[in-house]
């Protein structure tokens, strides 16, 4: 019996097409059949308005970390995801580099290349600490939908009515989006000081003259009052000619490196792949180290042709490990 092949997720599309706020989708939805036929939904709305407690809903489990992931099924991922879609096609504000077409990692450290002290904020437990009452606020507040479509998306989006599930396709985006007036206002206190802000999920950087302990503090009194919490051991002030650590990119006066713990796991890569026992080992090997390898050439342009020899190399080992293991089928 052949063993069943497991299916890929559809990756969210990043649109080339966007638009205002105010022309998505899900903007000013005055009733629940409305809601239906934007999210697509075939069945019936009974159905729709108790979807989230039906069971398989979510999976939940805990990762090589300790932390719990709560991910929804397939059915339930279908709505989320469609809602992501049409958040995503939303123009995002320049200081957002997650999730946003030709915007990544690397854009979002580039902006603090500049000779200036940054601050670094780490929001703790940022999913989990976006509640229902979040997530409904800005469906009634932002998006202007009626109070009952706007409970119905705050259940539908939440993982059992408490917060946004950890492992949903759509707690990125609309997080930011449940947060952005804070958001703003870590924007224009940077720009009104000649200087960057940038957000990439949960990690925020603000690099500006003068910044300090003082904006440190007036960053967490900020979030304090949104009901959110700043990572006390990871938010930090960083000087400006120290080196500092942005989305794994490591700066020192304007110049871009990868961090030498990249470089330590490339090497050592190398090393196991060339004592590995057997092709399959071999190629599971190589495709860890093509990862790393086109991770860090996007850094640093000069390590591409070694990450396109050792694609190469991976060609040559999974082709014989592939045959290997129709041989023992």
């Amino acid at each position: 019996m052949k063993p069943t092949a497991r299916k890929k997720k559809e990756r969210l599309e990043r649109p080339k097409k966007q638009y205002a706020l105010d022309q998505c989708a899900l903007f000013g939805i005055k009733g629940v059949g409305q809601l239906m036929r934007v999210l697509r939904w075939c069945s019936t709305r009974a159905e729709l308005e108790g979807f989230d407690q039906i069971r398989g809903s979510y999976k939940v489990w805990e990762n090589e970390k300790g932390r719990l992931i709560q991910a929804a099924g397939p059915d339930m991922r279908k709505i989320q995801a469609r809602i992501a879609v049409l958040l995503r096609r939303v123009v995002p504000p320049e200081y957002r580099h997650s999730g946003v077409r030709d915007r990544s990692f690397l854009t979002n450290a580039k902006f603090h290349s500049l000779d200036e002290p940054s601050i670094k904020l780490d929001i703790k437990h940022f999913y989990p600490s976006t509640s229902f009452a979040h997530v409904r606020r800005f469906f009634t507040q932002e998006m202007k939908c009626a109070g009952d479509v706007a409970f119905l998306l705050a259940k539908l989006c939440c993982y059992q009515r408490r917060h946004l599930p950890t492992g949903g396709v759509h707690s990125e985006v609309l997080a930011f989006y449940c947060h952005r007036k804070m958001f703003e206002q870590l924007y224009q206190r940077a720009k009104s000081r000649g200087g960057v802000m940038t957000i990439y999920v949960d990690d925020i950087m603000l690099t500006m003259p003068g910044a300090s302990l003082t904006d440190l503090e007036w960053a967490r009194r900020l979030f304090a009052g949104h009901r959110m919490t700043i990572h006390p051991g990871k938010s930090t002030v960083l000087p400006k000619h120290g080196l500092k650590t942005i989305t794994g990119v490591d700066i020192r006066r304007g110049e871009l490196k990868a961090p030498v713990s990249q470089h330590h796991l490339i090497r050592k890569r190398h090393a196991e792949l060339a004592i590995a026992k057997d092709g399959q080992e071999a190629a599971t090997l190589a495709k860890s180290l093509v990862g790393h390898l086109d991770h860090v050439a996007q850094i640093e342009p000069r390590l591409r042709s070694r990450a396109a020899g050792t694609r190469a190399l991976l060609k040559h080992l999974v082709l014989p490990a592939s045959n290997e293991n129709k041989v023992r089928r």
